[in-house]
C-alpha cells in the first residue's frame, strides 16, 4: 500500500498484476458507501492529478446506490497497479439488479451496443469527440426507469483506459450486474 512519505512513482514503474487495494461486500446504504467513499479517498487521492480516476469511483459507487437492491450486499473492489510510474486502477462491482428493473437493464444492455457504435462515430482524426457524443447520446429517446440518459457510462468511458465492461451474471438463480473498468491517473 501507498505511504503518503515516499512518492508514489517511486514504488514501482511498472507492474502487470493487480493488486486489492479495498474490497467492499455489504449493503448499499448511504452510510456504507460513504464510509467506502471515504476510504477509497484516503487511499487513492494523494495528488492532485489522482481526482481524475476518484471520479470514476465515484461515479461506479453512486451507481450501486442508485441501481441497487437495499437490501441484498453488493460487491465493490479497487484493484491497482503501475503504468509507467503511474497508478492505474481497475473499478469492479456487482449488484443483484431489482425485479422490477429486469426487463430494464436487459433492453439497456442491448442498448449498450449503439452506444458503442455511437462511440466509434463520434471519433475524429483518431480521438474522440466527447461533446458529439454527449449529443448524439442525448437525442437518443430511450431513457432509464429512473429518468437517467445513460450520460454516467459516457463520462466513465472518458476517465477510462478501455471502454467499460458491463454484462449481466447470474449468481444464485439471480440476475447481476457486472461492471468493470480500468482508470489511470492524469491526462
Amino acid at each position: 500500500m501507498y505511504s503518503p512519505s515516499f512518492p508514489l512513482s517511486g514504488l514501482h514503474t511498472h507492474s502487470r498484476h493487480w493488486s486489492r487495494i479495498v474490497a467492499f461486500s455489504g449493503l448499499p446504504s448511504g452510510q456504507n458507501l460513504d464510509g467506502l467513499l471515504k476510504r477509497i479517498e484516503d487511499i487513492v487521492v494523494q495528488r492532485t492529478v489522482d481526482r481524475r480516476a476518484f471520479r470514476a469511483i465515484i461515479e461506479c459507487v453512486q451507481n450501486l446506490q442508485r441501481h441497487a437492491i437495499p437490501e441484498k450486499p453488493v460487491r465493490f473492489n479497487v484493484l491497482g497497479r503501475t503504468i509507467g510510474g503511474e497508478p492505474q486502477f481497475s473499478i469492479r462491482s456487482l449488484n443483484p439488479i431489482r425485479p422490477e428493473d429486469r426487463a430494464h437493464v436487459t433492453k439497456w444492455m442491448m442498448h449498450y451496443g449503439e452506444m458503442q457504435l455511437l462511440a466509434s462515430e463520434s471519433m475524429s482524426e483518431g480521438e474522440m469527440d466527447w461533446r458529439r457524443l454527449y449529443r448524439k447520446w442525448m437525442e437518443q429517446p430511450s431513457r432509464s426507469s429512473r429518468g437517467g440518459a445513460g450520460l454516467g457510462w459516457i463520462s466513465l468511458a472518458r476517465l477510462a483506459v478501455n471502454p467499460p465492461n458491463i454484462r449481466i451474471i447470474h449468481l444464485d438463480g439471480e440476475p447481476n450486474l457486472f461492471f468493470s473498468i480500468e482508470v489511470a491517473c492524469g491526462g
